[in-house]
């Protein structure tokens, strides 16, 4: 048995334009970075560093607690877990935070233990972990920090999920924390046909531009959405204009980031420092001081790293 296993974790962007909680991309960065230690059967420690006092360390109320917990009962591992999660991305923020803590400590465990778990497992069991975040389980997050690249979750029942390799598609992300820890609740139950109709042509375009490899395909079929968009674009101050200074600077594409209130851009690479300046000398309407990362799209998932 490993006496400790160190993890790292990706960002993610979850619903990647119109594929409201079936699409997610994998980030080169920013990332998490989990330490993982074997315990006493039944012990769950969860500790937390890297500046975020608030997340909880009850691993009931905490994504990697409640994760590992799952483990536990659907493997039967004999043992624990002692869990230190080094917060390197923003937390609520629509970076998929709470699912790369999820994947990490099943990824983790499954290593520990040698449960065997396969990709689809690890998956499942993170998903639940992420209903200590989000409410209720969603793979989307989960799926792309787990396999990387871009995936598209088929079915949730069973679940099934498809991994799309991408090209190295430049991405700027505009990082401001919500003020809520999640906004799925406000999201309608039900939109018109009409609207519908636009959705799934939209997610269609989304597959089509990513299979094709078009990084301005991409970015142009992200840049719609009339299920996600509309409501968690209310909690950023200014989005609108936001989002119309950003396409002004060239971005082939612009849209919310995950849950929000983070707000992210597709561009070619010559534009990338062009459109993170445009999103820095953006004032933020509340107050709020925004951080920008300039990433790319990343093919790799999780995985074992040997020190920090």
């Amino acid at each position: 048995m490993s006496r400790e296993i160190i993890v790292r974790s990706p960002a993610t962007i979850a619903n990647f334009g119109p594929g409201f909680d079936i699409f997610a991309l994998a980030l080169e960065g920013p990332s998490d970075v989990l330490k993982i230690r074997p315990a006493r059967r039944g012990d769950i420690v969860i500790r937390v560093s890297g500046g975020y006092p608030d997340l909880p360390t009850k691993p009931e109320d905490n994504t990697a607690g409640l994760a590992a917990l799952h483990f536990f009962r659907r493997t039967g591992a004999d043992g624990g877990a002692d869990i230190e999660i080094i917060k390197r991305m923003p937390s609520c923020a629509g970076l998929g935070s709470s699912a790369a803590s999820a994947v990490a400590a099943v990824f983790g465990l499954d290593k520990i233990y040698r449960t065997g778990l396969e990709p689809h497992d690890i998956i499942e069991m993170a998903s639940l972990g992420e209903a200590a975040s989000g409410g209720t389980p969603h793979a989307d997050n989960v799926a792309a920090c787990a396999l990387g690249g871009f995936v598209f979750v088929r079915s949730t029942r069973p679940l099934h999920v498809e991994k799309f390799l991408v090209p190295s598609i430049p991405v700027v992300v505009r990082v401001r924390k919500k003020d809520r820890t999640t906004t799925r609740g406000l999201i309608p139950a039900e939109f018109s046909l009409a609207r519908m109709k636009e959705q799934m042509a939209g997610c269609a375009a989304v597959i089509l531009a990513v299979l094709q490899g078009d990084i301005e395909d991409i970015g142009a079929s992200i840049n719609r959405d009339h299920i996600s968009e509309p409501v968690r674009s209310r909690s950023i101050p200014g989005y609108d204009d936001l989002k119309r200074k950003v396409l002004e600077t060239g971005a082939f594409g612009c849209n919310v980031s995950g849950g929000g209130s983070s707000v992210f851009a597709v561009c070619a690479e010559e534009k990338l420092e062009t459109v993170a300046a445009a999103m820095r000398a953006f004032g933020d309407p509340g107050g709020a001081e925004p951080e920008v990362f300039v990433t790319r799209s990343s093919n790799e998932g999780v995985k074992e790293i040997h020190g920090l």
